[in-house]
């Protein structure tokens, strides 16, 4: 191993020699030979010396990473149908025409939550630009296309360079790491997001190389009581680095929203979904491409997500004898470490659940009312609202991408 990256250590550490070889637990000598490559640095002594500083081997048990949005833009293709088939795997035919204003196009094809975006008069302006979309639930229902065609990530953006090349661009990715609940007895061992806010008062949290930094608390304090706080509470969200940079970083009690979402108590969404927090990274134009060529040199895209964390944020908790800093130990059983980490897919279908949790949480508790007023009057207004309503255009559309990826489903099972 590269003595150059112990002493970098050290200096990081902001430790001169002496000090340094007495924190680490080693003789001067030692530490100079080391550094000098006098004395062979192998990993694990290296691994030894960073331990005595609070850094510890990550548990890869605690975290799961996934893409969860992406955007490429592709120069020209005149062949839409074709690409579909080729790239994403899924018939043209399965796609929605809708109109468009957004990034500057004027037209837009739907699958689900896979979109793309394109010109409805390409040829008549020669412009044959197209930009694919996919959300954080179309990712999930491309992996979905993906298992059942048994190819991954990795071989789908390998294909799109080789065909397109510089003409192709990856300009906007984001990957989320999720904390994952270690169960109702082991909450005091999960990463607290409001420590973080404490830590940087203390200045016990680095991330100067991201210059800027906000957090959005939980919500108000007026509640009669704590039953209504918790209920009302929205989560901690911090942010690092601007949203015009090409890399920022959005940490947020993950939790929280699926509460919200579900209309269910934090407790519940614990236990149903199993992820705390999230650490998500937003990346875009140059940072996600070359994030993406990094991904295709053979780096697992998980691993350049921790790395990437790391490579910005450091999280201590103290300091030694000497003044150096401790790392917090909770930080670094999740990001610490040399084990890597590996992508995970979650494949699902399309469907039409925000729907059905809109008419949950906002309509229920009126079709109820409506329900025991016709049993008091002896009249059938809950029925003549639910025969009355129609299967418009945007419907048809809705259930034919649910019945489309339904197909996809059962090829996988």
């Amino acid at each position: 191993m590269n003595p150059m990256y112990l002493k970098e250590f050290r200096k990081k550490k902001r430790l001169k020699q002496k000090e340094f070889a007495l924190s680490a637990g080693i003789s001067l000598q030692s530490l100079k030979f080391y550094e000098t490559g006098r004395r062979e640095l192998t990993l694990d002594k290296f691994r030894e010396i960073k331990s005595k500083f609070g850094y510890l081997e990550h548990d890869s048990s605690r975290l799961q990473v996934m893409i969860d949005y992406v955007r490429i833009t592709v120069m020209s293709v005149r062949d839409l149908e074709f690409f579909c088939q080729r790239f994403l795997r899924v018939s043209f035919k399965d796609f929605q025409s809708y109109e468009s204003k957004l990034m500057n196009y004027n037209h837009l094809w739907k699958r689900g939550d896979i979109w793309i975006f394109d010109y409805f008069d390409k040829f008549d302006t020669g412009n044959y630009q197209i930009t694919v979309q996919l959300s954080g639930q179309g990712c999930r229902q491309m992996e979905l296309v993906f298992e059942n065609e048994g190819i991954t990530w990795l071989d789908f953006f390998q294909e799109m360079v080789a065909a397109y090349g510089e003409d192709m661009r990856l300009t906007r990715l984001d990957l989320a790491v999720d904390e994952l609940y270690r169960g109702y007895e082991f909450e005091s061992e999960q990463f607290l997001l409001s420590d973080m806010i404490a830590k940087y008062y203390h200045k016990e949290l680095d991330f100067e190389s991201m210059r800027t930094w906000n957090y959005i608390g939980g919500g108000s304090l007026n509640f009669e009581n704590t039953e209504d706080i918790e209920k009302n509470r929205q989560g901690i969200s911090l942010y690092f680095g601007s949203r015009q940079s090409e890399m920022y970083f959005n940490f947020y009690e993950k939790r929280y929203e699926f509460a919200k979402q579900e209309g269910i108590t934090v407790e519940e969404s614990l236990e149903i979904f199993g992820v705390w927090n999230r650490y998500e990274i937003r990346l875009s134009h140059k940072k996600a491409q070359s994030v993406m060529e990094e991904y295709l040199c053979g780096v697992d895209i998980a691993e350049i997500a921790r790395a990437l964390i790391n490579s910005k944020i450091q999280v201590f908790d103290g300091t030694n004898e000497w003044g150096a800093y401790m790392m917090d130990r909770k930080w670094q059983l999740l990001f610490g470490g040399v084990e890597p980490l590996k992508l995970t897919i979650r494949p699902e279908a399309y469907n039409i659940d925000r729907t059905i949790r809109w008419l949950m949480h906002q309509v229920s508790d009126s079709l109820a009312l409506v329900e025991e007023y016709d049993k008091l009057v002896c009249e059938e207004n809950l029925r003549m609202i639910i025969n009355s309503g129609e299967l418009n255009d945007r419907g048809e559309k809705i259930l034919k991408s649910v019945r489309s990826s339904l197909v996809t489903e059962r090829r996988v099972i």
